[in-house]
């Protein structure tokens, strides 16, 4: 029976074995919630020296050839862990070579195993210490050093515990340099797309092409950091330098050459030239591709720029640390390279449409001088023409012979034609230079206008009309007036032989414009003419059936296309016609 005034006996203390299995849980939890290497080198020498009381620890890391220091705890400059190669003949790349422990328990057995250890280094070896490799999936991470101050004879448990920490060490530095790698990776392509954005937004409207050539030397210099870039342009026979990123001002013997100029047969452009494709050159030799005081580089690209399959231009991007090119940043060059093709094309078409603009003002010039001749100087000839006629007819003693009379009227006709015709060259030249002035047009009221217009200059004639709602669109009202009048008067006049006639007027919608219809029962007109209604001065009547120069309908077609429109018409002879006008709505 238990005392219950005997304090409790203390729980017996746990054997060695079992603290360091403890000890390896704890850490083995503490790495795997690490992502940081610093993290992983504070547990490493916190934990590992606590659990075997040691004084001393350093983690060392591959670094390409090298294995270099990245962390120490409770050394000073006096110890004889340091950076050196893989190569050397000491303890930590002989364990890695070997992928075993080395393990030094007493005093002498260091500097008995590597005697010119302390000589290399320049310091002084501790009594004990334990050499762990640190290896993952067969590539070797670095290596953790424990130091002692006593002898330290390391028994099986021991050396378990280190094995099991290396291994989890390992496992966790690898993580973190993952981690690390997919960071960097992100930053950079989000670093990427942001440059891009920017780039893309200037090669959208930017059509100074040498102004989008150094901007893209710009953000080239983002994801490049220390590249050069050039922007080159034929001239004289030689590929001369327009543009250049600032770097190339620390080498002006370099710069004056390529502003100079490099021959057409320059290797790296003479590829480019014969097949039209980027080039990218990796293991740059400056002799071999003959451009001098280059050895600077390790890699070179060029990119061709065409306009009308013709290489106007070349993009070029030089690399001082990359000796070969990843597919990555062959794409990131050719996306820059075809941002550029496309602003040289868009400068070629606009300087093209410019020189088109410059004829036609000219053309248009002439025109106005031409329609200031007609008004002006044809005019007085055919007033002429009526008068001295109508004068000469009264002259003559009457009445007159019945062949006589009618060449009078032939020429009185002739001279009233071209008097009109006179007059429907005016007025498309007019409705051609005209201003827009751009307001609400109420279409229905417009043609309720025309209509009773046009109904009171044919009193007798039965014409029924049946016109439909009808849309407010936006247009100059004076010139669609005149539009809506070319059409309603066109069906009105070739209706005239219809003891009943009918014309129809109404609007279809889509999405993105009106469409604007006139359809009559008249004579209509041979579909095989239809090219020829919105011409100049085209009849598909004879001038004794139906009066007109022929100019309503051309200059419709000009009103409407300067709306933005479009004009069209159907029919067949005798069965009627229809024609119709497309107007954009607002904001389309």
């Amino acid at each position: 029976m238990t005392d219950p005034h005997r304090p409790n006996p203390a729980p017996p203390a746990a054997s060695p074995a079992a603290q360091l299995i403890t000890h390896l849980q704890d850490v083995t939890q503490a790495l795997a919630a690490v992502r940081v290497q610093e993290e992983v080198f504070g547990i490493i020498l916190n934990d590992a020296l606590q659990a075997l009381q040691g004084i001393a620890g350093v983690v060392l890391l591959v670094a390409g050839n090298r294995l270099q220091v990245a962390a120490r705890r409770g050394h000073d400059d006096a110890s004889v862990w340091r950076d050196g190669t893989l190569e050397d003949a000491r303890p930590g790349p002989d364990a890695l070579r070997a992928n075993t422990p080395l393990f030094f328990s007493g005093g002498g057995d260091l500097i008995n195993a590597y005697p010119a250890l302390e000589a290399q280094t320049g310091g002084v070896a501790a009594v004990a210490s334990a050499v762990l490799p640190m290896v993952e999936n067969g590539q070797p991470i670095g290596v953790i050093v424990l130091d002692f101050k006593e002898p330290h004879h390391f028994t099986p448990d021991e050396e378990h515990f280190l094995l099991a920490l290396a291994g989890h060490c390992a496992l966790a530095l690898d993580r973190a340099r993952l981690s690390g790698n997919l960071e960097r990776q992100v930053q950079d392509r989000t670093a990427e797309l942001e440059a891009f954005v920017r780039f893309t937004e200037l090669a959208d409207g930017e059509s100074d092409v040498l102004a989008l050539a150094e901007r893209a030397g710009q953000v080239l210099g983002v994801l490049f950091p220390g590249c050069t870039t050039c922007y080159y342009v034929i001239e004289g026979g030689l590929w001369k330098l327009r543009v250049y990123s600032r770097d190339l001002e620390d080498n002006l013997a370099l710069l004056a050459s390529l502003e100079a100029g490099l021959p057409l047969d320059t290797p790296v452009f003479a590829e480019l030239m014969h097949t039209g494709e980027p080039v990218f050159v990796d293991a740059w030799d400056p002799q071999r591709e003959r451009i001098a005081l280059t050895e600077a580089y390790q890699s070179v690209s060029t990119y061709p720029l065409h306009v009308d399959s013709s290489i106007r231009a070349i993009f070029a991007l030089g690399l001082k640390d990359t000796a070969c090119w990843t597919p990555h940043h062959k794409a990131v060059f050719r996306s820059v390279g075809r941002s550029l093709k496309l602003a040289l094309e868009r400068t070629e078409t606009t300087r093209r449409l410019q020189a088109q603009r410059d004829l036609l003002q000219a053309s248009n010039d002439e025109l106005e001088a031409f329609t200031y001749s007609v008004s002006h100087d044809l005019r007085t000839p055919v007033r002429h023409i009526l008068s001295f006629g109508g004068l000469l007819r009264r002259s003559l003693p009457g009445p007159l012979e019945e062949k006589t009379e009618r060449y009078f009227q032939i020429v009185e006709t002739a001279a009233i034609t071209l008097n009109e015709l006179i007059d429907g060259i005016l007025d498309l030249s007019r409705t051609s230079r005209q201003p827009l002035k751009v307001v609400g047009v109420d279409l229905g009221r417009l043609v309720h206008t025309v209509r009773k217009e046009l109904s009171a200059t044919v009193p007798a004639r039965q014409i029924r009309w049946q016109v439909a709602g009808l849309p407010t669109v936006m247009g100059d009202p004076d010139l669609l007036r005149r539009v809506v009048m070319a059409l309603l008067s066109n069906a009105v006049k070739y209706t005239r032989t219809r003891q009943a006639a009918v014309i129809e007027v109404w609007a279809e919608e889509s999405s993105q414009r009106w469409t604007v219809w006139v359809r009559d029962n008249g004579v209509g007109f041979d579909p095989q003419y239809q090219g020829k209604l919105f011409s100049m001065f085209q009849r598909l009547h004879a001038q004794s059936e139906y009066e007109g120069a022929g100019v309503g309908l051309a200059n419709a077609r000009r009103i409407i296309t300067r709306h933005g429109g479009t004009v069209m018409a159907q029919g067949q002879l005798d069965t009627g016609a229809t024609f119709g006008f497309t107007l954009p709505k607002a904001g389309s």
